[in-house]
């Protein structure tokens, strides 16, 4: 059972790595202010969208203490989100763009990419929010690899993101490199990569967790990321490691190039062809902690006492 200051928070996971992130990440900023108790409720199966609103579907939850904040990310959170507060209260907290009115909700945290007009329950993030911590800790002798794979926005070639390798792993001897892959790396690059001998140890997502990845993050004072993989810039950033983006053909305009542009323009990443022109890859000067902005922000408008 909660404590009488306890800030119940109910979150909302829909299975998908990437949203879960998010969802955790701004409920673990919260609860580095205040104290808290915070519920998992998974809506990927009998709560998953219309389903939760059919008869007797949250009977299940009923035994727990009602939310102050009931958090999700997801079109699968949408509707669920909707239902549960309608039956045991809180605010509901809606991070990135739901393709429900945004004015449903009672606070929105939403990429700036996704280029909403202002709106009172509204604030625009800077990316997606996420678990990782700022790092005083970064080693420029330690290098990350983070690889994603085909999308709708990029059109993947094996042999360009291993020949942009090539030159940065090459061209840093000195660096322990550590690559990793995601649910969408094909298996023609990993072999590619297994059969090109370069430098560089090659662990796939399978046989990793969240804390090996936050710990690589937060001693690895380079990144390189796949273009594509947005919520993996944003993480690195956090982390406050030089950025480098493997570069990938635009497939189709859309806000997640947009972003990518403004990152490179902004001058928050290097681009791998900039990058090859004089070899330094440097930190963006910006720092981000958009969870913990997004926590402060929370706390203030809902008006939860401090400790």
């Amino acid at each position: 059972m909660p404590k009488s200051q306890d800030i119940v928070i109910w979150r909302l996971l829909d299975g998908k790595a990437g949203h879960e992130n998010q969802v955790l990440g701004l409920s673990e900023a919260v609860g580095r202010r205040r104290s808290c108790l915070p519920i998992d409720v998974d809506v990927s199966g009998r709560l998953k969208g219309f389903r939760s609103w059919l008869p007797g579907r949250i009977h299940q939850l009923r035994g727990l203490p009602h939310p102050d904040l009931l958090i999700g990310a997801g079109h699968s959170t949408h509707l669920p989100l909707l239902a549960l507060q309608r039956q045991f209260g809180g605010r509901t907290v809606m991070l990135m763009k739901p393709t429900l009115p945004t004015g449903w909700f009672n606070l929105c945290f939403i990429p700036s990419f996704h280029e909403l007009r202002p709106r009172s329950n509204l604030v625009l993030t800077e990316g997606t929010l996420n678990r990782i911590l700022p790092s005083n800790d970064l080693s420029e002798s330690r290098g990350l690899v983070l690889l994603g794979g085909p999308s709708s926005h990029f059109a993947w070639s094996d042999q360009m993101v291993l020949d942009q390798l090539a030159a940065v792993c090459l061209s840093e001897p000195d660096v322990t490199w550590t690559l990793t892959t995601s649910r969408r790396t094909p298996a023609s690059f990993i072999h590619s990569w297994q059969q090109s001998g370069l430098p560089g140890k090659l662990i796939p997502f399978h046989q990793t967790s969240f804390r090996w990845l936050a710990e690589q993050m937060q001693s690895s004072g380079k990144v390189w990321v796949t273009c594509e993989s947005i919520s993996m810039i944003f993480q690195s950033l956090t982390a406050g490691a030089a950025v480098g983006l493997l570069e990938l053909p635009v497939q189709k305009r859309s806000r997640i190039t947009r972003c990518i542009e403004q990152l490179d323009e902004t001058g928050m990443v290097t681009m791998c062809r900039r990058w090859q022109q004089h070899r330094i890859l440097e930190r963006s000067g910006l720092r981000l902690a958009e969870a913990d902005r997004c926590a402060d922000e929370l706390l203030k408008r809902f008006g939860f006492a401090e400790h």
